[in-house]
């Protein structure tokens, strides 16, 4: 998909958000790297670091993708883990960031 998401940030804490993102691109090469070793442990541990910070920046989705992960690894669900770690990295490569203020409505672009 090669739509942006624009996304309007809290003008104090744009200048984390890159670093944030670039962080849950590492993320999603951890759990490919874990997925392989069938470590649903370490998977377990990466979504639900995920699940508690995403919101904490404005970002529902990432909250929302670390959960539904965390639950397949408590299931042992190596597919669903696989689909929506490719539904992360695609979530990722669409956002680009406007620094605004939290009265701001983010926009689909």
């Amino acid at each position: 998909m090669s739509d942006k998401l624009i996304i309007a940030v809290d003008a104090q804490i744009a200048a984390l958000v890159p670093r944030f993102l670039a962080n849950r691109a590492a993320d999603v090469d951890k759990i490919r790297a874990a997925l392989a070793r069938a470590d649903f442990a370490a998977i377990r541990a990466v979504a639900h670091a995920m699940k508690g910070s995403g919101g904490g920046y404005g970002f529902a989705e990432i909250s929302r993708l670390g959960a539904a992960m965390e639950e397949g690894a408590r299931e042992g669900d190596a597919a669903a883990i696989g689909a929506l770690a490719a539904s992360l990295e695609a979530y990722l490569a669409r956002i680009e960031i406007k620094p605004g203020d939290e009265r701001e409505a983010p926009g689909n672009g």
